[in-house]
């Protein structure tokens, strides 16, 4: 098996935060090792929708699920070092193509 680090978005997540409902997408690094880098990819998309704290804060019905992608992904050598690199979500909030000057 081989270590890859990929990196994942999620969109379109119903999440609600100070008592209003927003959509939300988030980033987010992972870690996995995969036989090859198609297994890795579904490694991490099936690990984030597994995500207990994320079904649990998702708020979306059925007909309007949430979306995750691995953005792009790499293979990693044994002599990378992957200590500082932030496995955390980083939410923000989703705007719609018309509004792009807020």
């Amino acid at each position: 098996m081989k270590p890859y680090r990929l990196f994942v978005q999620g969109k379109n997540f119903l999440i609600k935060k100070n008592s209003k409902v927003m959509r939300y997408g988030f980033t987010q690094n992972m870690f996995v090792e995969a036989d090859s880098p198609s297994q890795a990819k579904l490694i991490a998309i099936a690990t984030t929708k597994l995500d207990k704290e994320l079904k649990e804060i998702t708020l979306n019905s059925e007909s309007d699920p949430p979306q995750i992608n691995v953005e792009t992904f790499w293979e990693l050598d044994v002599l990378d070092d992957i200590s500082d690199i932030d496995t955390n979500r980083n939410f923000f909030v989703e705007k719609r193509w018309w509004q792009f000057w807020r």
